[in-house]
């Protein structure tokens, strides 16, 4: 009895641990089949996952290695890659048509899947319609800037096949000046031997200056001046005044010191008619006065753009030769003219003027002539980059 119920023991002893290492095997082998459906998910390898599907799919833990293959499936979800989550939720789904139900947690999973891979497709679709429209407008900005650029800069290409972008092409925008200045009051006072009183007269004047300058080598331009007296005081005549003056200039001994040949019309006591003196006994008694229109060559130096700060100096001298050559008077002009910006645009600037004229005549006999003209005015010039 006692070796019946030892060996009944042991037999139920055998079995219990050959139930366990059966389960124990079991467990082993489907943790085996975890790993390589780990390593398919990581590889992406859709034929080895349903490779090892159907070699699994009459197992009766296939339920366990579907579960798992979905959980991982669930995972790619999270991480937006749909992808590989619709491929391997439809090879669970072929993988049952040749069984005996269908696996509609995977259609439906499959259906989910599929909508969400439509909405990102489309996202990802217009943010790059997005990202292309960006780029093109960013290469359209580029190109303008490019096309801006090559027309102010001459372009040349490395033997690396590099582009360079070498000194302005435009280079007269740096060497050339000019202004225009327009005297709004332009008031003259004319005094002589002989006359109790000075003349007075108002009117306009214009004022053009140009210079170019060739590097290295020369600037050249020239000075236009006229004005127009309309309004005459003190029974003193209407006048009309201008000057017509080239310039050189050499930039190695100096950009602002100009050397002017030209012609002017030395503004002195002109009768335009008879009335005129008639008129005025004290014009029509002046012997050292002289009338008549007369223009005169004139050589002169002048101090052109010397900057003060913010406000540019020009003053030029000149003497007049038609009383060297007539012999009766000797005869000098001074101009001088303060600029003062005060606007500037992209390409031009626009200035304040002060100014003012002289033309002095010395007499043989030894009477002064003098007329001096006040300007306030306003101008422009070009903005010097």
């Amino acid at each position: 009895m006692i070796f019946k119920k030892r060996l009944k023991t042991f037999l139920m002893a055998l079995l219990f641990f050959a139930a366990a290492g059966s389960a124990f095997a079991v467990e082993e082998y489907v943790s085996a089949v975890y790993k390589e459906i780990d390593i398919i998910f990581v590889q992406k390898a859709d034929k080895d996952l349903e490779n090892i599907l159907r070699q699994n799919v009459d197992d009766k833990y296939y339920y366990l290695m579907e579960n798992y293959t979905k959980k991982k499936v669930r995972r790619l979800i999270i991480d937006n890659e749909y992808e590989f989550a619709m491929t391997a939720i439809y090879i669970i789904i072929d993988n049952n048509i040749d069984g005996d139900f269908e696996d509609e947690d995977a259609v439906d999973l499959y259906a989910a899947i599929a909508e969400a891979y439509e909405i990102q497709r489309q996202y990802e679709e217009d943010q790059q319609k997005k990202a292309l429209a960006e780029a093109a407008k960013k290469e359209e900005e580029k190109e303008k800037i490019r096309t801006s650029v090559e027309k102010d800069y001459n372009v040349t290409t490395t033997a690396e096949g590099k582009t360079v972008y070498l000194s302005s092409k435009d280079e007269r925008s740096q060497n050339y000046r000019w202004n225009a200045n327009f005297g709004m009051i332009d008031f003259g006072v004319t005094t002589a031997k002989g006359l109790t009183k000075p003349l007075m007269d108002e009117g306009i004047s214009l004022d053009v200056t140009y210079e170019y300058t060739i590097p290295k080598a020369i600037v050249i331009g020239g000075d236009l001046f006229f004005d127009f007296k309309f309004m005459a005081f003190n029974n003193g005549p209407m006048n009309f005044n201008f000057e017509i003056a080239p310039k050189v200039a050499f930039p190695n001994l100096s950009q602002h010191i100009f050397l002017r040949l030209g012609f002017s019309d030395l503004g002195i006591l002109k009768s335009r008619d008879e009335s005129v003196l008639a008129r005025n006994k004290e014009l029509a008694q002046n012997q050292d006065a002289l009338y008549g229109n007369v223009v005169s060559p004139l050589v002169g130096i002048q101090f052109s753009n010397v900057k003060l700060g913010n406000v540019a100096l020009n003053f030029d001298a000149n003497y007049l030769l038609s009383g060297l050559i007539s012999g009766d008077y000797q005869a000098m002009s001074f101009r001088g003219n303060l600029s003062m910006p005060f606007a500037e645009l992209e390409k031009v600037k626009l200035v304040f003027n002060f100014g003012a004229r002289d033309t002095l005549l010395i007499m043989k006999s030894g009477g002064v002539e003098n007329h001096l003209s006040a300007i306030l005015g306003f101008g422009v010039e070009n903005v010097i980059r």
